[in-house]
Formats: C-alpha cells, sequence, structure tokens
C-alpha cells in the first residue's frame, strides 16, 4: 500500500502541480510534520480527500488539494501541550485551538491567496462555527469568487470533519474512544444537515469509507 508521502507525489504528478508550489506546500507541510506528526498526517489525507470530492464534482481539483493539504497549517503555532491534548477539552484549550483558522489565513496570505481564504473559513460551518468576523481579503474578489470559496471551504469541511472523526481517538463526541463505523456515518449526518445528501452519495461510492471507521 502506498505511503501518504507517496500518495501526495502522485497527486502531484497528476494535477501538473509546478515545482514552486510543490516545494511551497512541502515547506509547509514540514513545519506542520516537525510540530505534531498526527496533524501532518490528518492534513495530507484532508488534501488528497479534498481533491477526491472535488474530482467527483467536477470542480477545480487543484483548488481543494492546496488548501485541504494546507488548512490546518496555523497548528504550528499552536502551543504543544494544547494541539497534542486528547481529552478534557476546556473553554481555554478551545479559545486557543479556535485561533489555528486565522494562524492559517496569516501564513498563506501572500503566498496561497486562495487556499488561505478557503482555510480561514474551514470551521464556519458547525455548531458555534469560528471565526466570527472575517478579514478584509487582500485580492478584491468577484461576488461569484466569495461564492465559490465559501462553497469549496464547506467541501473541505466535510472532508477534514471525516477524517477527523475516523482517525482521531478523542473524547470530543462523548467519551475517549475509538468511533464506530456506523456512529461515524450517523454523526457525520447528523453535524451536517445541509449536506446530508452530498455525504449520502460521498460514502455510496467510497470516498467517505465507512471501514476506516472500524
Amino acid at each position: 500500500m502506498a505511503t501518504l508521502e507517496e500518495k501526495l507525489e502522485y497527486s502531484y504528478a497528476e494535477l501538473g502541480v509546478s515545482e514552486h508550489n510543490r516545494g511551497s506546500i512541502n515547506a509547509f507541510l514540514a513545519v506542520i510534520r516537525q510540530k505534531d506528526i498526527p496533524t501532518y498526517e490528518h492534513s495530507v489525507r484532508v488534501g488528497l480527500l479534498s481533491r477526491r470530492i472535488a474530482q467527483h464534482m467536477h470542480l477545480d481539483q487543484n483548488a481543494l488539494f492546496y488548501a485541504g493539504t494546507l488548512h490546518d497549517v496555523g497548528k504550528a503555532l499552536i502551543e504543544p501541550e494544547i494541539l497534542k491534548k486528547t481529552e478534557k477539552f476546556d473553554e481555554r484549550d478551545m479559545e486557543q485551538m479556535r485561533k489555528h483558522v486565522e494562524y492559517s489565513y496569516q501564513l498563506l496570505r501572500g503566498v496561497h491567496e486562495f487556499s488561505a481564504e478557503i482555510a480561514l473559513r474551514h470551521h464556519m460551518f458547525q455548531e458555534k462555527g469560528y471565526p466570527k468576523r472575517l478579514p478584509k481579503p487582500k485580492v478584491p474578489y468577484s461576488g461569484n469568487t466569495q461564492i465559490m470559496i465559501n462553497f469549496y471551504a464547506r467541501l473541505l469541511s466535510l472532508a477534514d470533519f471525516y477524517d477527523a472523526l475516523t482517525t482521531r481517538n478523542n473524547d470530543k463526541h462523548g467519551e475517549k474512544r475509538k468511533i464506530g463505523a456506523i456512529e461515524a456515518k450517523q454523526i457525520m449526518l447528523d453535524k451536517n444537515r445541509d449536506q446530508k445528501y452530498l455525504i449520502e452519495e460521498l460514502y455510496k461510492i467510497g470516498i467517505f469509507r465507512q471501514e476506516l471507521a472500524a
């Protein structure tokens, strides 16, 4: 079975990612990996998963691949003891963790501008979504482009939520334990009611795979 790094390189080649952008993405990923390997692995998986969702929906695969891979780069600036925590999260922990989307935005601006806007929004769709206020874009995007940014952010949020739900062992959904396949799918549907049809479709065609959560 191919490693995450091999899958990443395959996607670079298949999507025609330039050497410059490969180097940039890899540099950001190296910073994340040095800080926390599980966050690095999550970032790569979400990038690959986001690309598959874009491919299925006939959208720009590069846009969601870049944004998915880079969405959590801001976690490199989170305190290690909070980033690595798996249980008994308190409000201070959550307040610090919520800052990662703005950190990602700040790190990506001027380098991967479109990805920065998507990453900033990827937690806005959940209950008590954040950030509550968005900074003024550096680039004057058209109305249609702003709609697309929000749409891509919504798709990224599904890939992010799914991977975290099916791979992490923490107590954010009750007691600290691995979530089973049937329960994971139900949580996906319960927490993303506006995307019920798409989630069912992604499970049906195998992009979201129940056995990964078993």
